[in-house]
């Protein structure tokens, strides 16, 4: 939902702090803690592919607030579009940290990376029910308003 019209990138970006300091305080070793983020773009659209801008400004809050957690961040299912865009985007970070990005179309390819096996996603309904099917709701990742 984050990538439909009327987000701005500054509540996307907001979003992923939030949720990135969640991750690290649940983390097992707090000295030097590790991220991998799957972005599942299921059944969403994106007309226009991904504005510089808006990598830019998550690039410019991640790389100095947390260079060294993010393991990896896959991007599944996303077009040859998308994916040539994000391409010609990552250009401008560095190799270290453009590798750590996943940016596919490809099942097969999410499985392997996350360690999951495909007949298992297949037998829930594709990837967003097998997400579902493994969520630990915590009330910790609720704030209260």
């Amino acid at each position: 939902q984050a990538l439909e019209e009327g987000v701005s990138s500054k509540d996307v970006v907001d979003a992923f702090v939030v949720f990135t300091e969640l991750l690290l305080a649940r983390s097992e070793n707090p000295r030097n803690p590790k991220a991998c983020q799957f972005i599942d773009l299921s059944d969403t659209y994106i007309s226009s592919g991904f504005r510089v801008s808006f990598l830019k400004q998550i690039y410019s809050v991640f790389e100095p607030n947390y260079p060294e957690t993010l393991e990896k961040m896959i991007m599944y299912p996303v077009s040859s579009f998308v994916r040539r865009t994000c391409s010609v985007l990552l250009s401008f970070v560095n190799s270290k940290t453009r590798n750590k990005f996943i940016i596919t179309d490809d099942l097969d390819v999410v499985c392997k990376e996350l360690g999951w096996d495909r007949n298992a996603v297949e037998e829930c309904g594709g990837v967003t029910a097998f997400m579902h099917s493994h969520e630990k709701t915590s009330d910790s990742l609720f704030l209260d308003d």
